[in-house]
């Protein structure tokens, strides 16, 4: 008789997570918090793709050397054209649609993950300075142990 073992893998989520309200456009808000921040977002090679649901996010990324962390911007929403099946008696033959990255988070248009330590005081820095930033609305934390899809954010 053979015996079969099997484990269950669940990823370490020891990062920080910040949502961002902000009507801006992924590279302007990059600028605007590489200037507030004093960082150095760059736009990675590559998006974050999700092929089985036909989508795609920005991501900048920055690696500070001094700090030892890793700072990455992430949009949540990704807009994209559909085609209306013909059957219906629709007027238009495409339809605008919005996919998120993390959907129990609708509301939130860009997430900041630090991969590092960053202590209370120097997140609370952190957030007083991306809420004075140029048409950003509010920033706060996210615990990513609340979110249901937070293995999207495992990059």
């Amino acid at each position: 008789m053979q015996k079969i073992h099997s484990f269950d893998f669940e990823y370490n989520h020891d990062y920080t997570l910040i949502g961002i309200h902000s009507t801006l456009e992924d590279f302007r808000i990059a600028y605007f918090l590489n200037k507030n921040l004093n960082i150095y977002l760059n736009r990675f090679k590559e998006d974050l793709d999700f092929p089985s649901i036909n989508c795609s996010f920005s991501l900048f990324c920055y690696n500070d050397k001094v700090t030892f962390t890793t700072w990455s911007l992430i949009a949540n929403k990704y807009i994209f054209i559909d085609n209306v099946s013909s059957t219906n008696n629709n007027l238009f033959v495409e339809e605008t649609k919005i996919s998120f990255l993390i959907s129990e988070k609708k509301q939130i248009d860009y997430f900041i993950k630090i991969d590092g330590n960053i202590d209370q005081k120097e997140m609370q820095n952190i957030l007083l300075k991306i809420n004075n930033t140029h048409k950003i609305i509010t920033s706060y934390t996210v615990d990513p142990y609340q979110l249901k899809s937070r293995d999207y954010l495992i990059f």
